[in-house]
């Protein structure tokens, strides 16, 4: 059983492990890991496809669009008349991917959307209605599919991973997108527009910002940051997001802040003062204050 992956393309599926990257057939599933170096890869006609990225970098091209993706980022392709993923320097990639043919896929989405008495008379049904994804690289620490993803990675360097059903971890990587998109598509309802298209835009555009902030915790973080990197204006930026997530950007950045410094009071001790200071609460008093208000208790409650 293949742990390391370096120079290899294995897939869970058939078992096979090969030197150079396969081409998919659009019939066929795929539970992909390899750590190569690849400078470029074409799915044309492509399946639904999950791609994460552990490490490494590169382009994926579409024919109307393109995005750069980079270590521990994650990205759902659509079906559709084909992608290609361009790395100029021929870098070494660390990817797993998981690739759905058009039935699993129908079969899955059927059984999302029948009740049960549906699946029982009708146990073989496909649903073909479309689904479509958000085509966004996306931090996968910060999302459920992310981290499922990540743990299935991590899953395929130990040697019990033989011993797992490719097909059940592919349902659990579809269910897991599915939930998170249906949440997506819910929050992004929340965005006052009259077209979807530009609800569905505003919303890419806040995950930019979300990431953004959660990505700098510990530095300091103003809306006019957010604007800049999210190509919003500051107050549709604020309006938007306030829907969205019901709450302001400030509001939730500082939220975040005391969560993770609550988490580090919690499992590493030391100074409350040093902790505060580190997400850039200068004023002990004011970060007690504000920390009392959302947890109910002070910093030194959970103190060991």
């Amino acid at each position: 059983m293949i742990t390391d992956y370096k120079n290899t393309y294995y897939d869970h599926f058939s078992k096979r492990s090969a030197r150079v990257a396969p081409q998919f057939s659009r019939d066929q599933n795929y539970l992909m890991r390899f750590h190569a170096p690849l400078s470029n890869y074409a799915f044309e006609d492509n399946n639904l496809t999950v791609i994460y990225f552990k490490n490494g970098v590169g382009e994926i091209q579409w024919k109307d669009k393109r995005v750069n993706i980079k270590g521990d980022k994650f990205i759902v392709t659509n079906p559709s008349s084909g992608w290609e993923y361009i790395n100029p320097k021929a870098e070494s990639i660390d990817v797993l991917s998981v690739v759905i043919n058009k039935r699993f896929q129908e079969q899955f989405h059927f059984s999302q959307t029948a009740s049960a008495h549906q699946q029982l008379d009708s146990p073989w049904s496909r649903d073909v209605s479309d689904s479509f994804f958000l085509e966004k690289p996306l931090c996968s620490s910060y999302y459920k599919s992310g981290q499922l993803l990540q743990r299935i990675h991590q899953l395929s360097s130990d040697s019990t991973f033989q011993f797992t059903s490719p097909e059940e971890l592919s349902m659990d990587v579809l269910a897991s997108i599915y939930q998170d998109q249906h949440q997506r598509y819910e929050l992004a309802s929340r965005i006052n527009a009259k077209k979807s298209s530009t609800r569905l835009e505003t919303f890419r555009r806040l995950l930019i910002a979300y990431e953004y902030i959660n990505d700098n915790i510990y530095d300091p973080i103003s809306l006019e940051d957010l604007s800049n990197v999210s190509s919003l204006s500051k107050f549709h930026l604020y309006n938007s997001f306030k829907n969205v997530y019901g709450q302001t950007p400030h509001q939730y950045i500082n939220r975040l802040k005391v969560a993770q410094a609550k988490e580090q009071i919690q499992q590493e001790g030391g100074s409350i003062g040093e902790i505060a200071d580190l997400f850039g609460f200068n004023d002990i008093a004011v970060f007690s204050k504000l920390f009392k208000k959302i947890y109910g208790k002070p910093p030194s409650y959970y103190q060991n």
